[in-house]
């Protein structure tokens, strides 16, 4: 019985002494970016235009005047070619971008011309890229009128910037 109970206690005490397993758990803490809001569009719009007809967050805002039409909108950086092809309906291949710098975003203009039932309409665009939202403005006009807007269009288009916190859309007297 002796043997008994020292077999059970060498039992006991070699069964302390064997290794555990240790179980660690591990987790990544990832700090989710805070949404990125998009930037206010600044730009002079002449006196005809000075209330949008049309605007919402999906499709931005719509001024028309009697000779053309301009056009504001927010979209999603990233695809260029969908961007204008969303506003265009052309691919981006099929025009000739002109690729600059203002403020700290890239900006990509444009001409267009399509024919249609109301003859040929002529169209000029600008997407101001930050790198998170495409800002777009574009303004057309039928072939007639576009060539006597262009003074108007030029002023828009060298206007159209990334509004401070303060500035919003101005207009014109």
């Amino acid at each position: 019985m002796k043997k008994l109970w020292i077999i059970l206690l060498a039992t006991l005490v070699l069964s302390g002494c064997s290794k555990k397993d240790v179980l660690e758990t591990v987790t990544d803490v990832q700090d989710t970016p805070a949404a990125v809001v998009a930037q206010r569009i600044q730009l002079y719009l002449p006196q005809e235009l000075s209330a949008p007809v049309l605007q919402n967050e999906e499709s931005g805002a719509l001024y028309l005047c009697e000779d053309y039409a301009v056009s504001t909108q927010v979209l999603e950086s990233g695809d260029l070619n969908k961007t204008i092809r969303s506003v265009t309906g052309m691919e981006k291949d099929s025009l000739q971008i002109i690729e600059t710098k203002k403020q700290d975003s890239a900006c990509y203009q444009w001409v267009w011309a399509t024919g249609g039932e109301n003859g040929i309409q002529l169209g000029r665009g600008c997407v101001l890229d930050d790198g998170v939202y495409h800002y777009v403005l574009t303004a057309q006009a039928n072939e007639e009128a576009a060539g006597k807007i262009q003074d108007t269009w030029n002023e828009i288009f060298t206007s159209f910037s990334l509004a401070t916190e303060r500035e919003e859309i101005s207009t014109g007297s």
